[in-house]
């Protein structure tokens, strides 16, 4: 009876998320094992969630802290401010702050530095822009970076990233070079460096550790390549993933560069890099999702948010490598996912595609610990009525787990524990 609980808790969610609360926590308390706990703990984390925009957008980025976003809807990039919906018990707004007027009317790709105050534009035509969010509601158009002057360009944006603090920059461009400015003085910024990186294929993805050291890029034909940026005036190529796949490989890192995720032949790899020149594989798995679209790390590389094509992503527990543990599934508003990221500590989540989906997950190690006692601490008054009781149970007889005289409804976190 409890896994048939648990069933019509998760087809509730949407429609009924109360009584789908009250199903999957009375699941637990008749029987709790993995497939009940799971199911109580999807559903709390729903819970947790909301939609940022119903706006289609191919890219999203989020501060450390988790309260600046930039959201891109293929006509303006939009900066968002996520202190109200985070922190207030009453007054949940999801605040649209400004528009970064880019002028750009598509291929935009985008970055956010983790402290929130510098912002990328950049794209298939024109310069990469910076911009000084150091007051979000203000935005100031600092600089520009030459770019491409047309989509076929050599100069063209592929991809973009900061360091933590934004006084770094990498560019990967269409002709295959890697430029790395300083920032340092957003309105007068210096080119550091220019490398050919790869000319032989196009740039899919690129990633670079907080202290600006470490950049990782992903290729369409499948190569993984790790840089070295610790003199950025003389990046060093130091060393290249050979994968077998020869499609485009979704990547994160973790803020010091030591853990990277690589998506290889639908499953995921975890490399170390505490030898820039001898990456080692520690760990492979594979993951429930037919197709990867992008993948973020909490800074210590222990929490990874995976995200497949259509409105599927998972948060992982990555403590043991080796042994991933699943944590929860994200379900939200979204379809055809292209983007996600995660703040630094893992406690808010960001998934892009048709529109933009948000968690807080903030509680979310307490939920996992003991969904019971986490979901009868915030609800302990948690009833079920005795129609609905009858509708989901098939009609069992509730005398077996009532513990109150209550001909009405069964309170969910006092069933009888010997009625298992």
């Amino acid at each position: 009876m409890a896994h048939g609980l648990a069933l019509h808790a998760a087809e509730l969610r949407d429609a009924l998320p109360g009584t789908a609360f009250d199903l999957g926590l009375a699941a637990v308390e008749i029987h709790s094992d993995e497939q009940t706990r799971a199911g109580l703990i999807d559903t709390m984390v729903w819970q947790r969630g909301a939609e940022l925009t119903s706006e289609a957008s191919g890219e999203v980025a989020l501060s450390d802290d988790g309260r600046i976003a930039l959201t891109y809807d293929y006509d303006e990039v939009s900066v968002w401010g996520l202190t109200n919906w985070l922190d207030s018990k009453t007054d949940r707004r999801l605040d649209r702050v400004t528009v970064l007027k880019d002028r750009r009317e598509d291929g935009v790709v985008t970055a956010l530095s983790g402290d929130g105050r510098t912002a990328l534009t950049g794209g298939d035509v024109g310069d990469t822009i910076v911009w000084d969010l150091t007051d979000p509601a203000k935005p100031v158009r600092a600089a520009a970076l030459a770019g491409g002057k047309n989509a076929e360009d050599d100069d063209s944006v592929r991809a973009l990233a900061l360091s933590r603090d934004g006084r770094t920059a990498v560019i990967a461009d269409l002709g295959g070079d890697l430029t790395v400015w300083d920032l340092t003085d957003r309105s007068r910024p210096a080119r550091l460096s220019v490398t050919r990186a790869r000319a032989s294929s196009i740039v899919d993805d690129l990633r670079l550790s907080a202290d600006g050291g470490i950049a990782v890029i992903s290729y369409r034909d499948g190569a993984v390549t790790f840089w070295d940026l610790s003199d950025p005036t003389r990046p060093v190529d130091a060393a290249d993933l050979a994968l077998p796949g020869k499609h485009e490989a979704a990547t994160a890192m973790s803020a010091d560069g030591r853990v990277i995720l690589v998506e290889n032949a639908g499953g995921v790899e975890v490399w170390n890099l505490d030898d820039k020149s001898r990456p080692v594989r520690t760990a492979a798995f594979d993951v429930p999702l037919t197709d990867i679209r992008d993948m973020a790390l909490s800074s210590d590389g222990k929490s990874a948010l995976l995200a497949g094509s259509s409105d599927s992503e998972i948060l992982l527990d990555l403590s043991d490598p080796s042994r991933p543990v699943r944590l929860a599934a994200l379900k939200g508003y979204t379809r055809e996912i292209d983007s996600v990221a995660l703040g630094a500590d893992g406690g808010v989540a960001l998934v892009a595609g048709s529109g933009v989906s948000l968690w807080d997950l903030r509680d979310l190690a307490e939920a996992f610990a003991d969904p019971k006692q986490a979901a009868c601490y915030f609800n302990p008054g948690t009833k079920i009525s005795k129609a609905d009781w009858v509708r989901y149970t098939g009609g069992a007889d509730w005398s077996d787990y009532k513990r109150e005289d209550n001909p009405d409804a069964i309170a969910v976190c006092r069933i009888r524990q010997d009625s298992m």
